[in-house]
């Protein structure tokens, strides 16, 4: 409704830009009205993301007067001229949505609410500030920002505003309830910014028929594509704020725009690839720091240690201020609140690595040693005796097993009763309800009492009893190399009460002190804590920003949180050492394999960037990864033409044939049957050898043609690992007992010789022996030493050393060496975190 010319104000020697009514409408005094309202609207505010308004008047000397906005002048295009090349960007619409949220709530704080958000009201300057422009739309409401749940009392001088039923905005971009002419606060201007976030990622309009009839519908009753299918880079985190925005119901929006600054500002958006040139010499090798740290994007104290910041959960209810407690570089443990809530017990390995417990008052800061040397909380009792593990022995990167004891909250000795622990709770008798690792078939066992089992599974983990001490829950995982799993609750005799949905590393569970339900984490995603209750069913019960692992939850209902960092990144080495370079590719790269010529790698992506497990191989020149298919990167063909994964199917999984390049995918794996982490290709490529699970007995070897044939069952039960020899005679398996070579022609096994208890089989040599090493990581400044094994004579050979970097918090893992030993590749984790408390509304 207006014309914009540039200008040049001669007082203050700068250029400005006027905005006046055209001819045509500058005679209607309802246009007039709501011209002067968009300028005293944008004039109130002042903010960056704003434009900023210098003047408003009318010239007097026309007839009829003409209203005039002096503005700055802004150089660029609108949002709308930047999308017509499609989809932005991750990193510039992640930008520009930031921008957009904070002009938003700098304009809801002072009771502005734009109505009208879509592509064509934001500007883009060439600098690239974003600056919301029209608030021809913008209603004001009394005494600033509206309350959650209440419509917008109007200034009575602002009877120019629209009545009730009556709809002005964009279709496409207005919420449901400015459809329908309900009242709009600021959680409609919320939905508006979903849909513009929406299309600065996907390219094309969250809401858009063939008519405006459908265009409506679809806003009012529709979800909008998945944003994966037009970005499968987008990470899921940022998805989820993108749904939550476009929630239908204003109740389960976000509450405000500054809670979506916070969520895009805990993102860490994974650069395309991390390249590094690496020095040569294995001993004393130094990983570069830039490369170790390069997902360290958004530190705790910075999130959310900002004192009384309020947080709000998806029904609306508010929490008090989030706090940090722990302020040290390290990796933490199991942490409890103790009986009477008022202190907190953790364990803590901080910067030289070794586990301690340590305490610290809820209203304190720091912690300190409770002179528990090398020993991990498991659990407290009613009466404070604590349940600790010793001797412990990481199993998997999730799954630790050791020795129980129990020990006194007043420091008295701890005494050593059961072995192969892995979690446990006291009931509030003072018994003890158990998770046991059963290393013979690879199982976990919940015990209550101590050797009565309740539950087997591949890997158990978070036991907690409830408060009325009725109820058990736990979750359950399908493999111990995973942590996807499902809450789980039962009764003291085994009775399955409730099972909640599987989730991606699901790990974090505590009763509320009501004991109606149990809460969950899921860490590696995101900070969503979910709940389920005791009839099955689950809910999102708030999300923060960042990584966030549920510790504990207090009698009073404060959360105990950890939150951090986690990356998992792949450094390969080729020309015998001589040349490196870091392979990561998004924030969490698990190295499965390098092929025999050394030339490639091959992984999956499991934590934030991904939806689910995806494979990749990349090269080793340091070329994009090429995403494959779905699920762990078991084995990639001789040819380099298909590849192996375990893709999980609700709470199972199956074995699947993926094509590298053109062709058809397929499931190899019966049904029923769980494949585990463990397959490979014969050399001719026409069969393949892996590890499954036939419903629910033991873990066995099969070999299986590619052509369609059955499974043949190798060797007898009790194996747990199966690596197949480069010329495709033996397979060598593990088992607790021992190892052995298993003729694949069918002949009687062979026991291996020159093993030692602690050796880890990584591979096979091109003369047949086999790579064992002493452990399978080593942390910052350790040594992992890697020998040859020749299995029919016993006879041991020193092959390499290698260092891991100096540097805190990292640990390098269990590296996979081409069978000519002139290449190999190695993975590394970098984690660290602290302890939060966010205070329950009080």
């Amino acid at each position: 409704m207006g014309e914009v010319y540039r200008a040049h104000d001669p007082r203050l020697d700068r250029d400005v830009a006027i905005k006046v009514l055209t001819s045509a409408v500058s005679a209607d005094p309802e246009r007039i009205r709501r011209f002067e309202h968009e300028a005293r609207a944008a004039a109130a505010l002042n903010h960056p993301n704003i434009l900023t308004v210098h003047e408003i008047g009318q010239d007097a000397t026309a007839a009829p007067p003409v209203p005039y906005v002096v503005s700055e002048v802004l150089e660029g295009a609108t949002l709308r001229e930047a999308l017509e090349a499609g989809a932005l960007p991750l990193r510039k619409a992640v930008d520009y949505a930031g921008q957009i949220a904070n002009g938003l709530a700098a304009a809801h704080a002072k009771g502005i609410v734009h109505r009208d958000v879509k592509p064509e009201n934001l500007f883009v300057t060439r600098d690239g500030r974003l600056k919301i422009l029209d608030f021809g739309l913008a209603k004001l409401t009394e005494g600033g920002p509206v309350a959650s749940g209440t419509g917008p009392s109007m200034l009575a001088t602002r009877n120019f505003e629209t009545a009730a039923g009556t709809v002005l905005g964009t279709m496409g971009y207005m919420s449901p309830e400015q459809l329908r002419g309900q009242a709009v606060d600021e959680r409609g201007d919320i939905f508006s910014f979903g849909t513009v976030l929406y299309e600065m990622l996907s390219g094309r309009r969250a809401f858009q028929g063939a008519t405006a009839v459908d265009t409506i519908t679809a806003s009012l009753t529709s979800d909008p594509p998945d944003l994966s299918a037009a970005n499968a880079s987008i990470p899921p985190a940022l998805d989820r704020i993108v749904r939550h925005c476009l929630e239908k119901t204003p109740e389960l929006r976000y509450q405000s725009a500054r809670d979506i600054v916070f969520a895009l500002e805990a993102l860490s958006i994974p650069t395309a690839s991390i390249t590094a040139t690496m020095p040569a010499a294995p001993g004393g090798r130094r990983l570069p720091r830039a490369a170790v740290y390069a997902a360290v994007a958004v530190a705790a104290a910075a999130l959310l240690a900002g004192g009384g910041r309020r947080l709000f959960s998806s029904r609306g209810s508010e929490w008090g201020a989030f706090r940090q407690l722990t302020f040290r570089h390290g990796v933490l443990g199991v942490a409890r609140f103790t009986p009477d809530g008022r202190s907190i017990a953790y364990t803590a390995a901080w910067e030289d690595g070794r586990p301690e417990i340590d305490s610290l008052g809820v209203s304190e800061s720091g912690g300190r040693s409770m002179g528990f040397a090398d020993a991990r909380l498991l659990a407290i009792s009613p009466k404070g005796e604590m349940a600790l593990l010793l001797s412990s022995n990481a199993i998997t990167p999730f799954l630790t097993t050791g020795a129980l004891a129990r020990g006194s909250t007043m420091g008295s000795a701890p005494r050593p009763e059961i072995d192969h622990v892995v979690e446990a709770d006291y009931l509030d008798d003072g018994s003890l309800a158990i998770v046991r690792n059963i290393p013979a078939d690879r199982q976990c066992q919940l015990e209550y009492p101590v050797g009565t089992p309740l539950l087997r599974s591949g890997y158990l983990s978070d036991l907690r009893r409830s408060p009325d001490g009725r109820y058990l829950a736990v979750i359950e995982h399908t493999s111990a190399g995973d942590d996807r799993g499902a809450a789980v609750i039962l009764d003291l005799h085994g009775k399955t009460i409730a099972t909640g949905p599987v989730v991606d590393s699901h790990r974090g569970l505590a009763w509320t002190p009501s004991g109606d339900e149990v809460w969950t984490s899921a860490p590696l995603l995101d900070g969503t804590i979910r709940a389920l209750d005791l009839r099955g069913r689950s809910r999102d019960v708030l999300t923060l920003p960042g990584r966030i692992y549920l510790r504990d939850i207090a009698p009073n209902g404060d959360l105990l949180l950890e939150q951090g960092t986690t990356k998992m990144g792949i450094v390969a080495v080729s020309d015998e050492g001589r040349r490196e370079r870091d392979l990561s590719w998004f924030d969490y790269s698990f190295l499965r394999g390098i092929t025999a010529d050394g030339q490639q790698v091959f992984f999956d992506e499991e934590g934030s960037s991904v939806k689910g497990y995806r494979s990749f191989v990349r090269s080793v020149d340091g070329s994009p990864a090429l995403e494959v298919g779905e699920g762990y990167a078991l084995a990639l063909s001789p040819d380099k033409a298909w590849m192996l994964t375990q893709k999980f199917v609700g709470s199972g999984s199956e074995l699947w044939l993926y094509p590298v390049g053109p062709g058809q995918a397929r499931r190899l794996s019966p049904p029923g049957w769980t494949p585990t982490a463990r397959a490979g290709f014969f050399p001719d490529g026409k069969r393949i050898v892996y590890m499954a699970r036939a419903g629910t007995g033991a873990p066995r070897i099969y070999v299986q043609a590619l052509d369609g044939g059955a499974p043949t069952q190798v060797g007898g039960d009790g194996y747990t690992t199966a690596v197949l020899s480069p010329d495709g005679r033996w397979i060598g398996a593990g088992s607790a007992s021992g190892g052995a070579l298993l003729p694949t022609d069918g002949g009687p096994a062979v026991p291996v010789l020159g093993f030692q208890p602690k050796d880890n089989a990584l591979g096979w040599t091109s003369d047949g022996r086999v790579y064992v090493a002493n452990a399978i990581t080593a942390r910052g400044g350790a040594t992992l030493k890697i020998e040859t094994v020749d299995p029919h004579s016993g006879r041991r050979t020193l092959w390499r050393e290698i260092r891991s970097p100096a540097i805190e918090g990292l640990r390098i893992t269990r590296p996979v060496i081409t069978p000519d030993g002139t290449s190999w590749a190695y993975g590394y984790a970098e984690t660290s975190s602290n302890l939060f408390l966010l205070a329950a509304g009080r």
